[in-house]
């Protein structure tokens, strides 16, 4: 489903590397059936790409805990409380979407 999306090889070797590369034509079809515009899709594809490239450095095959999200929102801390910056209104649009329960559900 991933191919909806993106075209270039490169980019689609990309996104299904990583320790969720495994899940992310799964999450591309999730997108769809909801109906994500394209756009909207592509950059959360995109962004879960990186986070996932992030964990399969810290975990590689094993489960991805709480520590390491944790440390990737981290690395995005620029000085304001996470629950007024960028990275609390991620974090809370990502909860309140459903894409954190979607990878808690499988």
């Amino acid at each position: 489903m991933l191919d909806f999306y993106f075209s270039y090889r490169g980019v689609l070797k990309r996104l299904r590397s990583g320790a969720l590369g495994g899940e992310m034509d799964r999450l591309a079809e999730h997108f769809f059936t909801v109906g994500y515009k394209r756009a909207s899709a592509k950059i959360y594809l995109s962004r879960i790409a990186r986070f996932s490239q992030f964990a399969a450095t810290r975990c590689g095959l094993m489960p991805i805990h709480q520590d390491v999200i944790d440390s990737y929102l981290g690395s995005f801390y620029c000085g304001y409380s996470a629950h007024r910056g960028s990275i609390g209104s991620g974090t809370r649009t990502a909860s309140g979407s459903g894409t954190i329960h979607y990878f808690r559900s499988k």
